[in-house]
């Protein structure tokens, strides 16, 4: 019989798991921030002496590294799906992304300081290469094409998504009133012609401009040193 208030899917400590630990911080962070993970809360979440977390992982940037695997490791990748062009493959990519990281916008803030250096990422890595490489683009190239779109990504779905540092910030009321058309004259018309925040319209619209900014780049550098 289950405890009154224990997790029904915690193993018993033999069958204790670098996933599971994992997993479990990542649900930490999402309720209650990062500020929220210590090694003595996730040892008390999973029901161990937090000293059992170490032989799994060494020490918090482990645990950190392996809360990004986690959370890219959400990302459907199938090669199957990703045909087309390579601005429609690399488009479909980020968008995967993006959902994924949105969906644990507490975690954002490792996401977005830590490496993606797990085997699922570099799986994901070494398609697009491939399919980059392919299209004309040098290796370097590539990878610096790479890098902008997912830190585009990953900056966007902060500033959507991520908390406030140090509280709520202004709302669109209290925009309104700051915005008036003696100090602010295009501001102002540009709000009062309807401009609402959209982000999933800005998040495309920056996408596709420096996607043709990098075909761009192919076009008039195809053929440098790969």
């Amino acid at each position: 019989m289950t405890k009154p208030g224990a997790r029904a899917d915690r193993p018993v400590r033999p069958a204790l798991s670098r996933a599971f630990i994992v997993r479990t911080a990542l649900e930490l962070i999402d309720r209650n921030g990062i500020a929220g993970l210590s090694m003595r809360k996730l040892g008390q979440e999973i029901g161990v002496d937090p000293m059992a977390v170490y032989h799994y992982l060494p020490n918090k940037a482990a645990l950190f590294d392996g809360v990004m695997e986690a959370v890219y490791s959400e990302i459907e990748f199938d090669p199957a799906d990703f045909t087309g062009d390579w601005r429609e493959q690399v488009t479909l990519f980020m968008r995967r992304l993006r959902e994924a990281v949105r969906r644990h916008p507490n975690a954002l803030p490792v996401l977005s300081t830590r490496p993606a250096y797990s085997p699922g990422m570099l799986r994901i890595g070494e398609h697009a290469l491939g399919v980059m490489h392919a299209a004309g683009f040098s290796l370097p190239q590539a990878i610096d094409i790479v890098n902008c779109l997912g830190t585009f990504t990953i900056g966007h779905a902060l500033a959507e998504v991520g908390e406030p540092v140090g509280g709520a910030t202004a709302t669109p009321e209290e925009l309104g009133r700051m915005v008036t058309p003696d100090a602010y004259p295009t501001l102002a018309k540009a709000f009062a012609s309807g401009y609402e925040y959209r982000p999933d319209e800005q998040y495309e619209l920056g996408l596709a401009a420096m996607l043709a900014g990098f075909e761009l780049v192919r076009e008039t550098r195809g053929g440098a040193a790969r």
